[in-house]
């Protein structure tokens, strides 16, 4: 993280000729993998993300992201199993550079929902009243801020911190015929750290 704010503050600030020289393609496709953190109670895990890019005008691009991240709850306050999380996020990056290496940063809105598979299937129990009869991963929105280099308008590594609060939802029988459902929400922030490659559209 140190270095790549090091060379954001170091990069050219504009283009000689911004029309002719811009320093990134008008639209990118950007694919990326990596790692995100622990966040809270669920564990670290791989992540994979599709990025398209388009530029607004330069220092801007406007940027639309699908994630994909796993991870696995393993406490003893909720049941234990895994979760696959996708998220939706628009974001708006702010970059300056050369065409050899281009730093940028940005901020944006996340909506992201998840689903929950339990490890103990035993864990239900449909005869008696009070006990959850399904545990369900609740949506949620949140935001998110990025840091990332890139070199040569291809290769890519960026540093992403995400702040979400999803909720675990019990479904529990109150009678024969009547259930009810209890929301607890949980922070489950997270950084990622990614390597990209882009492929140039236009």
């Amino acid at each position: 993280m140190p270095i790549v704010c090091a060379a954001f503050l170091a990069l050219p600030l504009y283009p000689l000729n911004p029309t002719a020289q811009d320093t990134v393609s008008s639209m990118n496709l950007h694919i990326t993998t990596g790692v995100m953190s622990q966040s809270g109670m669920i564990s670290a895990g791989p992540e994979l993300t599709l990025k398209f890019e388009y530029l607004l005008t330069h220092p801007f691009i406007f940027r639309s992201s699908l994630d994909y991240t796993y991870g696995e709850i393993t406490t003893r306050t909720y049941p234990n199993g895994s979760v696959h999380r996708q998220s939706i996020s628009s974001e708006v990056l702010y970059y300056r550079g050369t065409k050899k290496m281009t730093a940028y940063l940005g901020v944006g809105v996340v909506y992201g929902r998840g689903t929950f598979n339990l490890n103990d299937k035993t864990y239900f129990n449909n005869n008696v009243l009070g006990v959850p009869q399904e545990i369900k991963f609740g949506d949620a929105f949140g935001y998110r801020f990025v840091l990332g280099m890139r070199f040569k308008h291809k290769y890519s590594i960026e540093v992403g911190v995400t702040e979400i609060s999803p909720s675990f939802i019990y479904i529990r029988r109150t009678d024969v015929d009547s259930f009810s459902e209890e929301n607890i929400k949980f922070r489950a922030n997270y950084v990622k750290l990614s390597l990209g490659y882009l492929f140039r559209l236009k």
